[in-house]
C-alpha cells in the first residue's frame, strides 16, 4: 500500500496539486487522501469497504490507469483483512485462557467445598459458549451486517372510494392527463402529463457503487444530501413537478444502475447506462402553458 501511495503522491506533486485541491476534485476527504498516499490502512479501517473507490477516484483525478494499482492494491487490503482477523482471533484465545486460568483457579480454592469433575464440566461449557460468542460477535457478524440486503416496505395501498353518481346535466368530459418522459437526447429529459405541483419521484437501483448529487433549479436537495451509495441500494427522491422545474442529478459510476420516474422505467441511451465512469443527467417538467 505505502507504494501505491508513493506514486500518487509523486504524481500529485508532478502535477502541481496540493491535497486540499485534489480533495475538492475527488470529493474525497483531505485525512483519507493523506493516509492513502501515507500507505496507512490502520487510520482506514472504518472505511476498508471504500478504498477501492477512494483509490479509483483519486487515480482518474491523477490521470493514472487504475488497473496498474489495483493488483497491489487487493493484495494490501487482503493482507490487512487477514492480520487484523488474526489478531481479534488472538485476543479471543487470550480471553479464553485468562477465563479458563481463572476458573482452573477456583476451583483449586474450592476443592474441598465442589466435586472437582463437576466443576471443571461447568466451567468448560462456559468456556466454550463465551468462545463461541466471541468468535460470532467478532468475525461472523461483520460479515453478515457488510453482506445484509436493505429491506424494502411496499407502502400499503388506500381503500377505494367508489364515485358519486353523476346526474347527466351535471355530467362533464374531464380529459386525464397521463405522466409520461420523453428524451431529448443522450443526456436530456421533458416530463409531461402531472397535475401543478404534484409530488414524482425519481429512483435509481444501484448496481454499482456510485457518489450522488442533486440539484433542483440549480439549488442542492435540501432533503438528500450528497453522498455515495453502496450496490444493492435504492435511492428514492421526491420532489415538486410545476412549469420549467428543473432537475440535475450527478452520479460518480453508471455502469448498470436503472431509473424510474414514479413507475415509469426512464429510457437510458445504451452508451450512457453501461458508462464506467460519471454522468450528469438533466429532467425539466414542461407544463401545458408551455
Amino acid at each position: 500500500m505505502q507504494k501505491i501511495g508513493l506514486k500518487l503522491k509523486e504524481r500529485r506533486e508532478e502535477l502541481g496539486f496540493t491535497l486540499r485541491q485534489m480533495s475538492d476534485k475527488t470529493r474525497v476527504p483531505i485525512g483519507k487522501l493523506e493516509a492513502i498516499e501515507d500507505g496507512d490502512l490502520k487510520r482506514l479501517e472504518n472505511d476498508l469497504s471504500y478504498i477501492r473507490f477512494y483509490v479509483r477516484y483519486y487515480c482518474n483525478a491523477l490521470h493514472i490507469d487504475f488497473e496498474e494499482v489495483r493488483e497491489y492494491l487487493d493484495a494490501s487490503l487482503d493482507e490487512y483483512s487477514n492480520t487484523t482477523k488474526m489478531m481479534k482471533l488472538s485476543e479471543v484465545n487470550e480471553i479464553s485462557d485468562r477465563i479458563q486460568e481463572r476458573a482452573l483457579n477456583l476451583n483449586r480454592s474450592n476443592r474441598k467445598k465442589w466435586d472437582i469433575s463437576l466443576i471443571t464440566f461447568v466451567v468448560s461449557v462456559v468456556i466454550l459458549i463465551i468462545t463461541l460468542i466471541l468468535v460470532f460477535i467478532f468475525l461472523i457478524l461483520p460479515n453478515l451486517s457488510q453482506a445484509k440486503d436493505p429491506v424494502l416496505v411496499n407502502p400499503q395501498m388506500p381503500e377505494p372510494i367508489e364515485p358519486l353518481p353523476i346526474t347527466p346535466e351535471e355530467s362533464t368530459v374531464v380529459e386525464d392527463q397521463v405522466l409520461a418522459i420523453s428524451q431529448v437526447d443522450a443526456l436530456n429529459y421533458e416530463i409531461t402529463g402531472y397535475d401543478e405541483n404534484e409530488e414524482l419521484s425519481l429512483i435509481v437501483n444501484f448496481a454499482s457503487n456510485a457518489y450522488v448529487r442533486i440539484t433542483v433549479n440549480g439549488d442542492s436537495a435540501v432533503n438528500l444530501p450528497s453522498k455515495l451509495y453502496n450496490v444493492g441500494t435504492t435511492l428514492d427522491f421526491k420532489f415538486t413537478a410545476s412549469d420549467a422545474t428543473t432537475l440535475e442529478i450527478y452520479i460518480g459510476w453508471m455502469n448498470g444502475n436503472t431509473m424510474f420516474l414514479n413507475d415509469l422505467s426512464v429510457p437510458l441511451n445504451s452508451e450512457i447506462a453501461a458508462r464506467n465512469g460519471s454522468v450528469t443527467l438533466k429532467f425539466k417538467c414542461i407544463g401545458e402553458s408551455a
